[in-house]
């Protein structure tokens, strides 16, 4: 079995981590799988922050290296963006504006972010194992329309040996 990789997300104050999530939506809640409808963002706030990361497991691959992280598809609504960074540890989600994330999410794989894995630098995983953190925001302005913003794609790409 080749690797297989998992999205992960952790929340609250001492990091409940909740493998195999099953989506990515932002709101106005620190919890995993979140219903925007339940959980909306008001015009001029933020979600509270994500921290994702990828989890590997399989029993046939030596390491998984080159990973990389971008948006791939989808607009933005007015007064609406997504900041984003690479290679963090655990810190409790915030949703006042990010003092982590604060660059705009790449939108290409030639500016993607690059990944590491989480016990050390190497940017190499073996199985099983995690990544680093990735930590997202999604924040809006006053401008930013009411209602549901646009359908976004991310794109993780690695190499596997």
């Amino acid at each position: 079995m080749a690797a297989v990789y998992e999205w992960s997300e952790s929340n609250g104050v001492g990091q409940v981590i909740t493998d195999s999530i099953s989506n990515l939506n932002f709101g106005s809640n620190d919890s995993v799988n979140i219903v925007p409808a339940t959980y909306p963002i008001d015009a001029g706030n933020n979600s509270f922050e994500k921290l994702i990361r990828a989890k590997f497991s399989g029993v046939t691959f030596t390491s998984i290296s080159n990973m990389k992280f971008w948006k791939s598809a989808g607009g933005y609504k007015v007064g609406e963006s997504i900041k984003a960074i690479a290679n963090q540890a655990y810190v409790q989600p915030v949703v006042t504006t990010s003092i982590l994330a604060v660059s705009s999410v790449p939108e290409s794989e030639g500016t993607a972010l690059s990944i590491q894995e989480a016990g050390g630098v190497t940017g190499i995983i073996s199985a099983p194992g995690y990544t680093k953190y990735l930590v997202l925001q999604l924040q809006t302005t006053g401008s930013t329309p009411a209602g549901a913003v646009n359908q976004k794609t991310f794109t993780f790409q690695y190499d596997e040996v």
